[in-house]
């Protein structure tokens, strides 16, 4: 009897309980993973108002490192010293699940009373020794750094909403403003999750325990499969013990379905320890004189010389603990690109300035193509080497060297020594710049005005 008294004690109380929290049983935001044209379904999508399909969440082998370098040669302390920036990038939140998200792709629906409930959190991947549960060397400086996958390097990322940097303990920002379908219910899409600023640190370690285990012999990161940092989506039945300050480490709950997005390293990036080459000195501004439209729609090209300054580390003692220098586009050797800014690539890609079979561009066109009327049209810059070949421009430093479809040039092309000292060759080489007419296009009157950037990478 005694027993018996008890299991009727704890079934009354368990009854007690639903009676009281009836929400806890009752879901009010549904994950949307097939279009359901049923408008008496919950997982119902309303046409015209967003898309849906298949996504699976933030798995272990899911996630993006954007546009942040695919290869990154890790240097000597000479070199690169502990705390400097090796490498950043910008991570869509559209690029960072299993699957690629579309912008108006709706995630989740729900309810009319989860107004003002529905949150984003975000932390590093706190239960892991190399993606965001230790904090590298304090003597560095470097406030929410984490050890990470790769040998050598630390990792912080913001998020680009808040202005915050992830750390272990979670962190979250409302969900506001979401759009709604004709019944009243809200639809949270992609594009209202925020995207992921990546910054990679030169680091040492504290202890020899800290260090992770060395990549590939292809330098690639093969080791593990675990993301440095996670997007979750909270709603009173999703992710809904999580709270702002907890710990990742302890606190992961509703992992991994309804974890949208995540930052991962694995199997992304490359890791080199080479010896390479660094710009000392690139000609800052070319000034092209006035030309008329007639001339260079008649062929006429204005050409200016650039010189590039740089120096590598040739023998030792300069390339102690490296590889030897090696100038080509294959892997661990040293190559120079021209990188432009996102905006110009865009643009070029737009007007189909772009290389067969490759993922470089032809011609650097002018900030603000076809927005700007005081910018003209019709025209781009062309880099040459003295023999007269055009050279093509980078336009991403997200993918593997693979030669000049892909805008990369061995290093020592054109290049002449000037002095030699310690181990370090100081080389000059100079290319020309060259205002011309682009194919397909008619020229309009105005100002050119653009940027190139100076790129030396291993491979």
């Amino acid at each position: 009897m005694k027993l018996n008294r008890c299991l009727f004690s704890q079934y009354s109380s368990i009854l007690l309980a639903l009676m009281l929290f009836p929400s806890l049983a009752l879901a009010t935001c549904y994950k949307i993973t097939t279009t359901t044209t049923n408008p008496n379904s919950v997982y119902y999508t309303e046409p015209g108002k967003g898309s849906a399909k298949s996504w699976q969440g933030a798995r272990d082998d899911s996630g993006s490192m954007g546009s942040t370098p695919k290869v990154i040669n890790v240097n000597n302390d000479q070199f690169q010293i502990p705390g400097t920036l090796v490498a950043s990038g910008f991570v869509s939140f559209f690029e960072a699940g299993y699957e690629v998200y579309d912008p108006e792709q709706i995630l989740f629906r729900c309810t009319a009373d989860e107004e003002g409930k529905l949150r984003e959190f975000y932390s590093t991947n706190g239960d892991y020794n190399y993606g965001g549960r230790n904090l590298v060397n304090p003597a560095l400086g470097l406030n929410d750094t984490y050890i990470s996958l790769a040998r050598g390097l630390g990792i912080r990322i913001k998020n680009t909403i808040t202005g915050e940097y992830y750390s272990r303990y979670w962190k979250s920002r409302a969900l506001d403003n979401l759009e709604r379908d004709s019944q009243g219910w809200i639809l949270v899409k992609a594009k209202n999750f925020s995207n992921m600023e990546v910054e990679l640190f030169k680091i040492n370690y504290e202890r020899t325990s800290d260090m992770p285990p060395a990549q590939s012999s292809s330098g690639l990161i093969t080791f593990i499969n675990q993301p440095a940092g996670y997007i979750a989506f909270q709603s009173s039945n999703f992710s809904y013990l999580l709270k702002d300050g907890a710990d990742h480490a302890t606190n992961y709950h509703g992992f991994y379905a309804y974890w949208p997005a995540a930052v991962n390293m694995s199997r992304r990036i490359y890791i080199r320890n080479a010896s390479t080459c660094f710009v000392r000195n690139v000609t800052p501004y070319v000034l092209f004189p006035l030309v008329t439209i007639n001339e260079l729609a008649s062929g006429k090209k204005v050409t200016l010389p650039i010189t590039i300054d740089f120096y590598c580390q040739s023998a030792p003692p300069a390339s102690d603990g490296l590889s030897n220098i090696s100038s080509g586009t294959g892997a661990g050797q040293t190559a120079m690109g021209f990188l432009p800014r996102p905006a110009n690539v865009n643009k070029a890609i737009e007007l189909g300035l772009t290389v067969p079979n490759g993922a470089a561009i032809t011609h650097l066109v002018t900030d603000g193509y076809g927005t700007d009327s005081s910018m003209a049209k019709g025209v781009g810059v062309r880099i040459y080497r003295p023999s007269g070949v055009p050279l093509n421009l980078l336009s991403t430093l997200a993918n593997e060297g693979q030669g000049d479809s892909y805008g990369w040039y061995p290093i020592y092309d054109d290049a002449s020594s000037v002095s030699f000292n310690n181990g370090i060759t100081d080389l000059t080489k100079t290319l020309y710049a060259s205002l011309e007419a682009l194919p397909r296009e008619k020229i309009t009157a105005g100002k050119f005005n653009a940027t190139l950037q100076v790129i030396i990478q291993v491979q």
